[in-house]
């Protein structure tokens, strides 16, 4: 089955598992989601916003987060962690992390003020001239959980670049559809390093 969650550019995470034991059928206002149960995916939403997924490789957990610019800076990757480390035992350094298709540093200008807060918060990679690097933003504070650099990737797209094949809520004026990115655990895990 897949769950997801009702999104509001916030940092709270539902553990699914919980949720199902209590029975709890209807989206939490939650903008990220764990699991540890290969018969559930778990979905989010985005258009220019970045889907972060999380493999806990050794216990297996996963985790998937909607990251916007309010969610990346109040810390919603290093929630789900956090959550998947309280729920499962996951330990951040056997986790493998994708920053999926999002808008990228090549499109993504903001207010000066919002880029001097990125900046003094997460450094100067993520600035690029006038605009801002979500990826580089929430693969800095994944490390810095201990998730290895080695095992955070990220994907090469930027919606507002590619708008033939992905969604993106700026620029397409507001006036767009969302894409679903989804995880789900196989019941055969098999990862090599």
């Amino acid at each position: 089955a897949l769950r997801c969650c009702e999104q509001v550019h916030g940092t709270a995470v539902v553990d699914v598992d919980e949720a199902i034991r209590a029975g709890v059928e209807t989206p939490a206002e939650a903008d990220a989601l764990v699991t540890s149960r290969p018969e559930t995916a778990l979905g989010i939403f985005t258009a220019d916003c970045v889907p972060i997924f999380v493999l806990d490789t050794t216990t297996p957990a996963i985790g998937i987060a909607h990251a916007g610019w309010r969610g990346t800076l109040a810390g919603v990757a290093v929630n789900t962690l956090r959550q998947m480390a309280a729920s499962f035992g996951t330990a951040a350094e056997n986790c493998r992390v994708h920053l999926g298709p999002a808008i990228q540093k090549c499109c993504y200008t903001v207010s000066a003020e919002l880029l001097a807060e990125f900046t003094e918060r997460f450094g100067d990679a993520v600035r690029n001239g006038r605009n801002l690097d979500l990826h580089a933003a929430n693969a800095r504070q994944l490390i810095a959980m201990g998730v290895p650099a080695a095992s955070v990737s990220t994907a090469p797209f930027c919606t507002a670049c590619r708008t033939d094949i992905f969604y993106s809520h700026r620029a397409e004026g507001g006036q767009t559809g969302r894409m679903l990115s989804f995880i789900q655990l196989t019941g055969n895990l098999a990862i090599r390093a």
